[in-house]
């Protein structure tokens, strides 16, 4: 009874003192908060006139950078635009971005090209998306369009999905098949351009319809495709982590870096896996001619990334955008075809505007030394086979790669073909009468 009394009374004694403390503390608190009241209004009063010079600096900074975003876009958007001037201006942009450079380097492309990526990719390194906030067209449109309506809660919770078509298109390239960089930002941009001066087809329409969807996704859910979606943006933040991630390595106990690794790995192994899928021999038909000094048709599919340039920069227009004739692996990459036009001995415009090495850079006097194809003749439709007389393409061929040959059994001449001298430039094709044409240019 004695230890059930003593601790009834010190527990009331405990709960009156709580009382008595609580009584007492709150004019103290009261006290207390004017205090602090008090002194951040004096706080604040002191640092009134530094904190009006930095919201100055801060506004003026703003209005820097969109000025300089207007002007890098209205610039973008008159060199993809075709349009007399240098060729190469075309190229300059789209060569900018990290993006591009890596699946080009990872795929086994290299050039002066790359020197400009570099440049970005070190900026971005001490400036958190210096490409983002600086020059982006592809942003700068976003903004313009979406800068109104408000952020939606959920994309916040979207995984960045960017830094993972970065590492899959990478494994991809390692393996010879760099896939996704033709989601780049820019490229997307310089592809919408390809309707302009054209009479676009359905594949053109495709290519183009990249920029209304990103417009109409800053829409839909602001800061989506820029935040958790973009392979630049996510290549250019991969950059600056990997030279300045000994900060969170040593915050998280390296659980970020695992992490990290482990996503690196899985993205590249993906992207092996992909290309693994689509052996080097799956990608190159026959028929498909590409442009000029490309190469193979499989190193062609894989470091070209769709942007367009050579499509819109062809003065003739033989080069447009391909379908499914080579296969899957050359959806929309550029094929040449000769029904309107050739391919003449002077013409290197479609190498200087090329971003990727796709198609190198070439001089008048070594384009032939790699051929885009070789002319084929059939005499079920030529005119010299039904009788008639002809012969427009040997007089066309600048490479003196035709020649007719008499047969003295059928008394008729046919079209012979000096397969080492044809280069496919397709003057033969173009100049055939025959109506469908009787000498067409393959792929070898």
């Amino acid at each position: 009874m004695w230890f059930a009394r003593c601790g009834l009374r010190r527990m009331g004694d405990a709960a009156m003192i709580r009382g008595m403390a609580e009584t007492i503390g709150k004019p103290s608190a009261r006290r207390t908060g004017m205090n602090e009241r008090v002194t951040r209004t004096s706080n604040t009063e002191r640092r009134t006139p530094n904190a009006e010079v930095i919201d100055k600096g801060g506004k003026r900074r703003t209005i820097v950078r969109a000025a300089v975003r207007v002007l890098v876009c209205a610039a973008a958007a008159a060199c993809a635009l075709p349009a007399t001037g240098p060729a190469w201006r075309a190229a300059v942009l789209p060569s900018l971005s990290p993006f591009t450079a890596l699946l080009a380097v990872a795929a086994g492309a290299g050039g002066v090209f790359l020197l400009g990526a570099a440049a970005v990719g070190a900026a971005c390194v001490f400036f958190p998306r210096f490409f983002c906030r600086w020059v982006c067209p592809a942003g700068t449109c976003q903004d313009a369009v979406a800068g109104w309506v408000p952020r939606r809660v959920w994309v916040g919770r979207v995984p960045r999905i960017g830094a993972w078509l970065v590492f899959i298109g990478a494994g991809a390239a390692l393996a010879g098949y760099p896939i996704f960089g033709w989601l780049d930002p820019l490229v997307i941009f310089y592809a919408a351009f390809g309707l302009v001066g054209t009479r676009p087809g359905s594949l053109d329409w495709l290519a183009a319809a990249g920029l209304p969807l990103l417009l109409v996704t800053a829409l839909v859910a602001p800061g989506l495709w820029c935040g958790k979606l973009c392979p630049l943006g996510a290549t250019q933040d991969l950059l600056r982590r990997l030279v300045r991630r000994k900060a969170r390595v040593g915050t998280d106990g390296g659980a970020g870096a695992g992490l990290s690794s482990r996503r690196v790995f899985l993205g590249l192994g993906l992207g092996a896996g992909y290309r693994l899928a689509l052996p080097p021999g799956r990608e190159a038909r026959a028929g498909v001619v590409r442009p000029p000094a490309s190469g193979k048709p499989a190193r062609f599919t894989r470091l070209c990334v769709r942007c367009g340039n050579c499509v819109r920069a062809c003065p003739g227009g033989i080069i447009r955008f391909g379908g499914t004739g080579a296969g899957w692996a050359g959806i929309l990459a550029p094929e040449v075809s000769f029904e309107g036009d050739y391919c003449p001995v002077s013409c290197t415009v479609c190498g200087q505007v090329c971003p990727t090495g796709a198609i190198p850079r070439f001089t008048r006097e070594n384009k032939s030394k790699t051929p885009m194809g070789c002319a084929k003749v059939d005499m079920q439709t030529c005119l010299l086979g039904e009788g008639r007389e002809c012969g427009s393409c040997v007089g066309a061929c600048p490479h003196a790669a035709l020649d007719l040959k008499w047969d003295p059994v059928e008394m008729a001449s046919s079209v012979v073909v000096d397969a080492k001298a044809c280069t496919g430039c397709g003057y033969c094709e173009y100049v055939c009468p025959s109506v469908p044409k009787a000498i067409r240019v393959r792929a070898v």
